[in-house]
């Protein structure tokens, strides 16, 4: 899941992974535990339009992933992380709102990175007055 913050003039995105399951899953450590994204890793459209907003923040190039880059979630275990995305994102000047979606991928076994799948979250609207 995901739920966004808006307050003290920031956005901040909450998010809230769950293991159902009765074995540990692995999910990607910079959502787990960064408080800053490396890439594009939400989905962020401008509502009513629909118009995807840019990316802005850092981009880090990189090999693909390794096991090293997910972080373990026991079973039946929950995981919270919050996420500042003001100054990443390019979101207008003024008042808006906006939808965001998390695709949500996670790993049933971090050594077979090949197995790769997604729980996505529901997309959660927002609005958030840019300056």
């Amino acid at each position: 899941r995901i739920e966004v913050d808006t307050e003290d003039g920031k956005v901040r995105v909450r998010v809230i992974v769950e293991n159902h399951s009765a074995q540990s899953i692995y999910f990607p450590r910079e959502i787990a535990a960064e408080d800053e994204l490396s890439g594009r890793r939400f989905d962020i459209r401008q509502l009513p339009s629909g118009k995807p907003i840019d990316y802005t923040g850092r981009m880090v190039k990189r090999g693909p992933l390794t096991a090293a880059d997910y972080q373990s979630l026991g079973p039946h275990e929950v995981h919270l992380n919050t996420i500042d995305i003001t100054n990443t994102y390019a979101f207008k000047k003024g008042r808006h709102s906006y939808e965001l979606s998390y695709d949500g991928p996670w790993l049933p076994d971090a050594k077979k990175l090949d197995q790769m799948s997604s729980s996505p979250s529901a997309p959660v609207q927002f609005t958030y007055t840019g300056k």
